[in-house]
């Protein structure tokens, strides 16, 4: 025992333990910044695609630019900005009966969503999303 914390043992696993914890903390800040641009994209593609879903502009072709942007979130995307585009799209729907002032509500916490994970810069490491959260819906 007295051999593994000699000096010299000590003046390997030091530096080789703080080489360890740079390159873990490195490679973080690398995924970080790698994953920030695709979300900006992601949420730029969303929120031009909203459009689509409005009475005055609705348009099947905008509405699956929304669509598809969507799945990709689930690539990138954290769980608060699923559960809020899945709760825009239930009020954005053909046939709805949801009051105009509630769908302003929600299509605005959508929003409102998207920047706070947009700011908040943190990586997506973990989920609780479940098979049941993904909408399977069509632009039709």
């Amino acid at each position: 025992m007295p051999d593994l914390i000699s000096a010299d043992f000590l003046k390997f696993v030091i530096p080789a333990l703080g080489a360890v914890i740079a390159w873990l903390v490195n490679e973080r800040r690398r995924r970080a910044t790698e994953e920030y641009p695709r979300r900006e994209d992601r949420y730029r593609e969303l929120l031009l695609a909203m459009n689509g879903f409005y009475t005055h502009s609705s348009d099947a072709a905008v509405r699956g630019r929304f669509i598809e942007e969507y799945k990709r979130c689930w690539l990138y995307c954290d769980d608060s900005v699923i559960k809020a585009a899945n709760e825009a799209m239930k009020v954005m729907s053909e046939g709805t009966t949801v009051p105009m002032a509630e769908r302003h509500k929600v299509l605005g916490n959508f929003v409102l969503t998207l920047r706070r994970d947009l700011l908040s810069r943190k990586l997506t490491t973990r989920t609780k999303l479940r098979p049941e959260d993904y909408m399977h819906i069509s632009p039709g």
